[in-house]
């Protein structure tokens, strides 16, 4: 194994860190430019709606997803995973198909484009290459994975790889609605919050938790029924972003349970990690 070409042990390479800062500062510029629009009124003849789709999707799909990718892979190479191909073409494909997606969601958000009597929704086909793009890193990621599955951050990563996964199941449901020429308001924005909201609170939120206990070698009671707290609630939440009106009662019960769950969790996943930062020279972090 030491000598296969394929296994990754080195950290991930620095064009993915000036990558992902460069979408940073594109969604930045993004962000104060609809910011600038709701207060003047000045948006350089783009919708808001537009604007605000742009600059939250350049968000996941460029600053912070393949940065992500690229610590967790390298993280779980540490904790003695197995065979890990290299990383590089899963992180290029997401990064070129986030620059690719900017565009039209600039200029249509969700909505189809039209060209004469075609109508093509170009940033969904340009979200759905970059989904291909995550679907390259769970296979790695599943494949590498041989490590000990009671370790606090593994859980974690696997969660934030499951929750990856399952946010995308929007992103086909609103491609679906533009295929079919559906167009159910509660149905769109449900699925809508699917993705966005699942994809930051499980994807992100679990994603990062699992780094920072990967350091500190988070374990315990306490950090395990956070873990478990947390994927509970996760599933539920997306409902909370939606009108009242556009949710049931008995879900929208659910998801305010599920929300409480997630708080829960995450508290009891922090205050130990706390602690434990605490004694940092005897927790093995690396500063």
């Amino acid at each position: 194994m030491a000598n296969d070409p394929r296994v990754t042990t080195a950290p991930p390479p620095q064009w993915i860190w000036r990558g992902a800062l460069a979408f940073f500062i594109l969604a930045g510029l993004t962000g104060a430019l609809f910011r600038f629009g709701t207060v003047q009124g000045a948006t350089l003849g783009f919708s808001l709606g537009n604007i605000r789709h742009a600059h939250s999707h350049t968000m996941y799909f460029g600053w912070v997803t393949p940065a992500l990718m690229g610590l967790i892979a390298y993280r779980l190479r540490e904790l003695g995973a197995g065979s890990f191909p290299k990383l590089g073409p899963a992180v290029g494909l997401a990064f070129l198909t986030a620059l690719v997606a900017y565009v039209p969601f600039l200029l249509f958000g969700y909505a189809p484009a039209t060209f004469g009597a075609a109508r093509l929704p170009l940033s969904m086909i340009a979200a759905g290459v970059n989904v291909l793009a995550w679907y390259w890193f769970v296979a790695i990621y599943l494949r590498a994975r041989r490590v000990d599955a009671s370790s606090i951050a593994v859980r974690l990563f696997d969660l934030a790889v499951f929750f990856l996964v399952l946010a995308t199941l929007g992103a086909w449901g609103l491609s679906g609605m533009q295929l079919v020429g559906h167009d159910d308001v509660a149905l769109r924005m449900a699925l809508t919050h699917v993705f966005l909201d699942i994809f930051s609170e499980g994807w992100f939120v679990l994603g990062v938790l699992g780094l920072a206990a990967s350091e500190v070698n988070l374990n315990g009671k306490s950090a395990a029924w956070g873990v478990r707290m947390a994927a509970l609630g996760i599933p539920f939440t997306f409902a909370l972003g939606m009108p009242s009106s556009m949710v049931s009662p008995l879900f929208g019960l659910l998801s305010s349970l599920g929300g409480i769950a997630v708080a829960i969790g995450l508290v009891l996943i922090a205050v130990p990690m706390y602690r434990q930062l605490g004694n940092a020279s005897s927790t093995g972090v690396r500063w």
